[in-house]
């Protein structure tokens, strides 16, 4: 009897410890499980959320290319999500996610790129045809200003900026910015003749300002249609890829991240 009821008393703790043990293992791993859905929560929440920030506010600004094409698209925290391997945490975590997120930087983000250095390269190209043609239209005494008036329509800090008018072909707007900054960075030339307005008609005897504006145009427009044509096939491709795919999936898995 004392060895049977020994039996059961070992039979009893053993399966205590093994209750106590299977607890704990299954608290353990409910633990994980739960610090496991924290941390998905939280890259989702808060790293998921500066990236739509940023990845909307770009693509925005994208629409408003052809009003403000010298802005730069940053996309630093994009960069920054990469740069710390949270891609691998998008790729295990959500997968249709990652590969969108994927695409946007190896193809979206890369043709961004491309745009903003086809603006750069279209601006260098204007400048370059306006120069040598004011230099050699341009009244002798006036033409060395050519470069300081080719500079001054085609810079971005310039009151007789341009780019954006000629790519929203604004052509009136451009003819007059072209007139006003010749006779700005020329006025010097007769300003010993007596006052303004005689400077002005002097100017105007000298010049055929409806011409040369026209050349300057016609001179642009081949440089412009090809980069509106850049900009018209990257703005498809942010509206269906970012816009209707890529955003949507963000605010999916920001506020369903399990």
């Amino acid at each position: 009897m004392n060895g049977e009821w020994i039996f059961q008393i070992v039979l009893v703790l053993a399966s205590s410890l093994v209750s106590v043990f299977v607890g704990y293992l299954f608290g353990v791993k409910q633990q994980k499980k739960q610090a496991l859905r924290e941390h998905i929560t939280g890259i989702a929440k808060d790293e998921y959320q500066t990236l739509f920030s940023e990845i909307k506010r770009n693509s925005e600004y994208l629409d408003t290319y052809l009003e403000n094409p010298d802005f730069a698209f940053p996309f630093s925290r994009l960069k920054d999500f990469f740069d710390r391997g949270l891609d691998y945490f998008m790729k295990k975590h959500h997968r249709d996610l990652f590969l969108k997120i994927d695409f946007f930087q190896k193809e979206v983000l890369s043709n961004i790129n491309e745009l903003d250095l086809l603006t750069i390269k279209t601006k260098e190209k204007i400048f370059d045809y306006w120069f040598k043609y004011l230099t050699s239209s341009l009244p002798k005494e006036m033409a060395k200003e050519s470069e300081r008036i080719a500079k001054s329509l085609i810079k971005t800090i310039c009151p007789h900026y341009v780019l954006p008018d000629l790519l929203n072909e604004r052509y009136d707007e451009i003819r007059n910015k072209i007139e006003v900054c010749i006779m700005d960075k020329t006025s010097h030339i007769y300003r010993e003749k007596v006052e303004r307005s005689y400077v002005i008609r002097e100017q105007q005897k000298e010049i055929n300002f409806h011409e040369i504006s026209q050349s300057l145009i016609e001179k642009a427009k081949p440089e412009i249609a090809s980069l509106i044509e850049a900009y018209k096939e990257l703005k498809k491709q942010n509206d269906k890829e970012v816009k209707k795919k890529l955003l949507p999936l963000l605010q999916k898995y920001i506020s369903n991240p399990i």
